[in-house]
């Protein structure tokens, strides 16, 4: 290799650190069906990305599904969420800052024929994805990077903590000095388990 492509190839490592995460076991009535990964990517600017990337198989359904949520000091400017069932896409969100309102929210997929665009007519500094990063002290509503909505989350107990989600049903976040540990909630029909592996690191 050419030592001016050391040169570029050095340049973009200082100004993207990709940290190698956690990974999360995914679990349904008692059996590893999969796994959730956990990136987080710090760039110049006090930008940051958060991604997660869970692949996952039960009977005849292969499903994955992936968020990416982009952040400019602190703030929400763009986020992705996308879920394929078998190989096709089943639903996408896309959530991008615009100019006359805070967020606009567009809707594709299989499953999005009777949704239309709707707007967040506020400012967004934690998400469902966030919660795989730091716990949610003091934090009273999180945004749905999924249903394009804000959610409402309540402490539960010590390091326990529900998100109510606009179907109606409810993810339990559970932490221990301030990590993520499991996670208790619905996909698709079925109810997960998602356990932090603790002898894994995810790598990118």
């Amino acid at each position: 290799m050419r030592v001016s492509g050391l040169v570029v190839i050095g340049c973009l490592m200082l100004a993207i650190s990709v940290r190698a995460q956690n990974v999360y076991d995914v679990i349904v009535a008692g059996r590893t069906i999969g796994s959730l990964k956990v990136f987080d990517e710090k760039g110049t600017d006090n930008t940051e990305t958060h991604r997660i990337e869970s692949d996952f198989k039960v009977m005849f359904y292969k499903g994955s599904y992936s968020t990416q949520t982009n952040y400019v000091q602190g703030k929400l400017v763009s986020a992705t969420c996308a879920h394929h069932v078998n190989g096709d896409l089943k639903e996408k969100t896309l959530t991008k800052t615009g100019s006359k309102s805070f967020y606009e929210v567009l809707f594709s997929g299989e499953d999005s024929e009777d949704k239309p665009s709707v707007v967040v007519n506020k400012p967004i500094s934690s998400t469902i994805t966030s919660l795989y990063y730091k716990e949610p002290i003091n934090i009273t509503e999180v945004y749905s990077e999924r249903y394009g909505k804000m959610c409402n989350i309540r402490k539960l107990s010590e390091g326990k903590y529900g998100v109510t989600l606009p179907d109606g049903k409810e993810g339990v976040y559970s932490y221990k000095n301030g990590l993520c540990r499991e996670v208790k909630t619905d996909l698709a029909g079925f109810k997960l388990r998602i356990v932090l592996n603790e002898g894994k690191t995810a790598l990118r």
